[in-house]
């Protein structure tokens, strides 16, 4: 396995402070020496008009205090005419190596309290329960690939997010789920242009493909990579429960399938559906720079009901399903006529079952998505790295 280094983030006692509060520091004893020299003022004197004891005003202007008086602090930076956060710069210059690592490793940490929900990521094992900072910090890093905690939010899909002002918990493991997506399709880089025509040709000709469980998915993914349409599978995480996801990356429709409920059609629903935000929604997309289909739509975006009966009625319309009820209850005659209409026959099972919610009398008639998914059925988040959950899929595509 290639052996990946991490960068660590470079920092200066300055750098702990917001950059509005960066720049020269000038000592807060000299200052002090300024205004007592102006003043003409003893030591003493200064101490009993501030009313402060001489140990507690020497550490502050020695940047010795461990524990500073927070209303002394204010004392002598109203008596200076500066502000607190000039006094800050000031003791900030006296950190020692220790004590940096340790303002770094908070502010790390308030970072990552913003950007990620520590407790969810804990949960499917990104993080390990007992993770330190610098651990959780690290695993960020290598897992994206990045020189600094701090880029999560500057490269990649992840710009489209700072929109979002105050974010919840299930937007924050949103934002990680598609930007681990996002990655994943910018290190396939289908180098095949997107032809709509074409798409449209190919759209008429993937219903057969339903009927061969263990080769016709990926055979339909292949497909749609040569005409400018890739295809990953990502599983859902705690927070995220879609069925899937499209985005436009360079010009090219990039689908995410995710079957939260691990059954063989609702990978193909899944898949029609996004096509249909492909095909109808393009512009749309392109220029919010993802869409998640959760069954609810955008309030700006998509129609989540034109995009599902697209699906429904593609793969099996009401009139047949209408017909395939008769045989519900029998299951070569259902079979020979799913045959006819050119779909798997837990095809009509699913669409029967999702009207009339009688899964656990059928449930055996449909299969599990994980034959159809060999080689893509890839969890990136158990990996160490985004690129080590490629191999499979880059293989597929011969890329």
């Amino acid at each position: 396995m290639e052996q990946i280094i991490i960068k660590k983030d470079i920092i200066s006692p300055a750098d702990l402070l917001p950059s509005a509060f960066q720049g020269d520091v000038k000592s807060i004893k000299n200052i002090y020496l300024d205004k007592q020299h102006e003043l003409g003022f003893t030591n003493r004197q200064i101490q009993k008009l501030l009313s402060m004891e001489p140990k507690t005003l020497n550490a502050i202007l020695d940047g010795k205090a461990k524990r500073i008086n927070f209303l002394s602090v204010i004392k002598l930076a109203n008596f200076l005419n500066i502000n607190l956060s000039d006094i800050a710069k000031s003791y900030l210059s006296t950190l020692n190596s220790i004590e940096v690592s340790e303002m770094q490793n908070a502010r790390d940490f308030a970072y990552i309290q913003e950007h990620f929900n520590v407790k969810a990521l804990q949960h499917c094992h990104f993080f390990k329960r007992g993770d330190d900072i610098p651990k959780m910090r690290d695993r960020i890093m290598k897992f994206f690939g990045l020189e600094s905690l701090y880029e999560y939010t500057n490269a990649g899909i992840s710009t489209a997010f700072s929109r979002t002002n105050r974010k919840t918990n299930n937007d924050l493991m949103r934002e990680f789920w598609v930007t681990s997506a996002y990655d994943r399709f910018l290190q396939i880089s289908n180098p095949n242009d997107y032809n709509r025509d074409a798409l449209l040709k190919l759209i008429p000709k993937i219903r057969p493909y339903t009927m061969d469980i263990n080769n016709g998915f990926k055979t339909v993914m292949r497909a749609l990579f040569q005409v400018g349409v890739t295809v990953l599978y990502q599983p859902s995480l705690e927070g995220v429960q879609v069925r899937g996801a499209t985005m436009i990356i360079n010009n090219k429709p990039c689908i995410v399938i995710c079957d939260i409920y691990k059954r063989y059609p609702t990978i193909w629903f899944s898949l029609l559906h996004e096509l249909h935000h492909v095909l109808f929604d393009y512009d749309m997309i392109k220029s919010e720079a993802y869409h998640i289909s959760d069954g609810e739509g955008d309030l700006l975006l998509t129609n989540e009901v034109q995009a599902d009966d697209f699906a429904s009625v593609y793969l099996l319309n009401e009139s047949r399903l209408e017909f395939a009820r008769r045989y519900i209850n029998s299951p070569v005659m259902l079979s020979k006529f799913a045959r006819q209409c050119g779909v798997d026959p837990s095809i009509i099972y699913a669409r029967h079952c999702y009207e009339t919610k009688e899964w656990p009398l059928y449930n055996k008639f449909i299969p599990k998505s994980d034959e159809a998914l060999v080689m893509v059925n890839v969890n990136p988040f158990a990996k160490e790295t985004l690129a080590e959950s490629m191999k499979d899929i880059k293989e597929l595509y011969k890329i």
